[in-house]
């Protein structure tokens, strides 16, 4: 993108702080997004949108929009931005959307008139475009790597809800997984394994540049497990590497850090020192110890319950012409090499 549209200097910047709003959604876990690139600012980047821009949207594009193609709901239309943002603030003051539903053959004149009319507020709102954020599909798409008539079904399940005739193959990534288990155990990888790991991945690059790739910290992060220097995962941004080609970011982890991982801070949150220093805070620690222990002693598989085995799992960001044949399987003898599984009783 530029950022000064005058003189044309072409940056790279991450898709998610251009500035964008969410527009819709298909089903649960499909967000539509319209980026609005020429609002971004290197001096203080910000990705959402102000009031009185989503205002300027609403009341002169999105409600014209639907009024003109899909005059049918002009019903479901609140008339201002104003009324809408007063309709959805509940008592306690935040905000419960509604959503209206639009035929799926009016979808490609709803996106070309609302880019139009977005086009038409300025120099600042040209250039819009769409973006489709699919969240929480892990897993969604579980195949047999070896099978290719697998991966297509696989694919196809991915894409159900998106035109792939209209797609470049070239503008797109996919996410590509493959998951190494053995029952009753956590299975984790091996940090002396990270630069064949990389050399397989992109036989294209010289052992030079795969060492390069490692020492750079910016580019890669290691993550240790159990605090154990040999078991260690990584994540690895290989946009810029030589040999790279389509691979564009590749990561390696074991997925025991679910039973500790949350988006909100829970028993499990990183402590502050000045805790310690409260008798209230003290007890609290105390307690999520306790709790801490029983999970883990119920990950072991002590007790009554079924223990909770861990899987060494190999992620790689492709473009999709090339998904349907990245990270089909792995030869045996490399996975020997790369992982050590680990008796769940003794990890945990």
């Amino acid at each position: 993108m530029h950022p000064d549209w005058n003189q044309g200097a072409d940056i790279q910047v991450p898709m998610h702080k251009i500035p964008n709003l969410p527009l819709g959604k298909v089903q649960q876990r499909h967000v539509v997004r319209i980026f609005f690139p020429r609002l971004y600012s290197a001096e203080s980047p910000i990705d959402y949108l102000t009031q009185d821009k989503l205002a300027l949207i609403y009341d002169r594009c999105l409600r014209p929009t639907m009024m003109e193609v899909v005059p049918e709901s002009r019903d479901k239309w609140p008339t201002t931005y104003a009324a809408a943002y007063a309709h959805s603030r509940s008592c306690t003051g935040s905000l419960a959307f509604s959503s209206t539903d639009i035929p799926w053959y009016r979808l490609e004149q709803v996106a070309t008139t609302l880019l139009a009319k977005v086009a038409d507020l300025g120099p600042a709102f040209k250039d819009a475009y769409f973006g489709h954020e699919l969240r929480g599909t892990k897993g969604a798409t579980i195949h047999n790597g070896r099978d290719e008539d697998e991966r297509r079904l696989a694919m196809d399940d991915l894409f159900e809800h998106v035109d792939v005739d209209s797609l470049d193959p070239g503008q797109w990534h996919v996410d590509v997984a493959l998951t190494i288990s053995v029952p009753g155990h956590v299975v984790t990888w091996r940090e002396s394994s990270h630069h064949e790991i990389l050399s397989h991945l992109m036989p294209a690059a010289s052992a030079l540049q795969i060492s390069r790739l490692i020492n750079n910290k910016t580019r890669f992060h290691l993550d240790r497990a159990l605090q154990i220097k040999e078991f260690a995962g990584f994540r690895a941004t290989t946009t810029k590497c030589a040999g790279a080609q389509s691979l564009s970011y590749v990561q390696a982890y074991c997925t025991e850090k679910n039973v500790t991982y949350s988006l909100n801070p829970g028993v499990f949150r990183r402590r502050q020192a000045k805790e310690l220093l409260q008798k209230e805070t003290e007890d609290r620690i105390i307690k999520d110890m306790d709790v801490m222990s029983n999970i883990f002693f119920e990950c072991a598989g002590e007790g009554e319950v079924e223990g909770r085995d861990g899987c060494a799992r190999l992620e790689v960001r492709v473009l999709l012409a090339d998904a349907m044949n990245s990270l089909c399987t792995l030869p045996e003898e490399l996975i020997q090499r790369w992982v050590v599984a680990i008796d769940r009783r003794v990890w945990w």
